[in-house]
């Protein structure tokens, strides 16, 4: 509960002591790689504000989350941000090793790194993103929230 409550005055320490320009586009749409391979859209609705969804399969489980990511430039690297935040995921879960199929809905958080190439249209991010299911104890992807995404940007 402490490290919960730590990171949303984190983030809201963040979001008010900054008025930095992060992002060089709107929305970017494209894939994301990894545990879970799976669709990404990315809006900004504020210069350091966004909201990226995420549709995804695992050999496990399939979800869809939604996340808000406050993201802000890295000093000394041009195109280079970075990015923290939090959402939530609903989904279902496959038969898997003692695991009956269910019912997913829990909580996520996620930070990383992105970069848009200033020539083209494309930006790529690495990202972590662990997950807490409250709905069953199925958690076992807290380890593999790694992911590499690849965006189209308009």
């Amino acid at each position: 509960m402490k490290l919960k409550k730590l990171l949303i005055g984190c983030l809201l320490i963040f979001a008010v002591s900054t008025s930095l320009q992060a992002q060089t586009y709107n929305s970017a749409f494209g894939v994301r790689l990894g545990y879970d391979n799976g669709l990404t859209y990315k809006t900004f609705f504020a210069p350091a504000s966004a909201g990226e969804f995420i549709l995804s399969a695992s050999p496990h489980y399939f979800q869809l989350t939604g996340l808000y990511e406050y993201q802000q430039p890295v000093p000394g690297a041009p195109n280079l941000d970075w990015y923290l935040g939090l959402g939530a995921h609903i989904g279902g879960l496959y038969k898997n090793d003692g695991y009956n199929n269910g019912f997913l809905l829990g909580a996520d958080i996620i930070g990383g790194l992105e970069y848009a190439f200033p020539r083209a249209p494309f930006a790529a991010s690495l990202d972590w993103k662990p997950s807490f299911n409250f709905t069953n104890s199925y958690n076992d992807y807290w380890f593999y929230g790694l992911a590499l995404s690849l965006r189209y940007t308009f």
